[in-house]
């Protein structure tokens, strides 16, 4: 009776073995081709579906990515078209990063059903929920994108800045610790750039406009009307 318990415990472990690294490799999706790119000392390769998931098929090649650390077997995230992503960045979940002309570096992250075809995500930036970034964006530093937030155009995000729901467009220029949520739209070249509050009214922001008002030049005003 003790041998036989003494295998069952064994037969046990070894299930549970098998079962524990089963769970920690998934079925790859992706496979690298025979394309390559050195980018900032770090060399990119492309890569090609291996299976049909979400709107991606079986042989649809993908973009160039640094290791298999940056992007996920799991879920439905995907790197399409020439889009890169190296260093440490990750993409998972099904989060897609998509157009041509992108790079996701540094140590950002891009999850949950977060979309990006900006230019640029890096450093620590993180993108997240239903977010959607486009066009010619720039997403740096601490920066966090989440749930229902649209940025596009040439928008610049930066710094500790939180953007949640709102929809930032143009030039709009978001920094320091700035936070917008749901109802807050912020487009074209708005002035000033926003950033934390004691920004708001720094004089340096207004300086480029044509309406800017200078104490300084008051006298110069009024010898000219004299």
């Amino acid at each position: 009776m003790t041998n036989i318990s003494k295998n069952a415990s064994v037969l046990s472990n070894i299930s549970n073995e098998s079962a524990s690294v089963n769970k920690q490799e998934p079925a790859k999706k992706y496979e690298f081709i025979d394309d390559g790119e050195y980018i900032d000392g770090h060399f990119l390769t492309r890569i090609r579906a291996l299976r049909d998931f979400d709107d991606v098929k079986k042989g649809d090649l993908g973009g160039y990515i640094e290791s298999e650390e940056n992007l996920s077997h799991e879920g439905n995230c995907w790197v399409y078209n020439k889009a890169r992503v190296f260093q440490n960045a990750r993409v998972f979940g099904n989060a897609k990063i998509k157009s041509f002309f992108v790079d996701v570096y540094g140590n950002a992250q891009i999850y949950g059903n977060a979309i990006f075809e900006g230019r640029t995500l890096k450093d620590n930036a993180k993108l997240s929920g239903n977010a959607h970034v486009s066009n010619a964006v720039v997403i740096e530093g601490n920066a966090k994108i989440y749930d229902n937030a649209r940025v596009t155009d040439h928008a610049h995000i930066c710094d500790d800045a939180v953007v949640c729901d709102a929809l930032i467009s143009g030039n709009s220029y978001i920094h320091s610790n700035a936070s917008l949520t749901a109802n807050e739209d912020i487009c074209d070249d708005a002035y000033p750039e926003f950033g934390s509050e004691d920004d708001y009214y720094r004089d340096e922001y207004y300086a480029d406009c044509e309406w800017y008002y200078d104490d300084d030049n008051d006298s110069e005003y009024e010898n000219d009307a004299a």
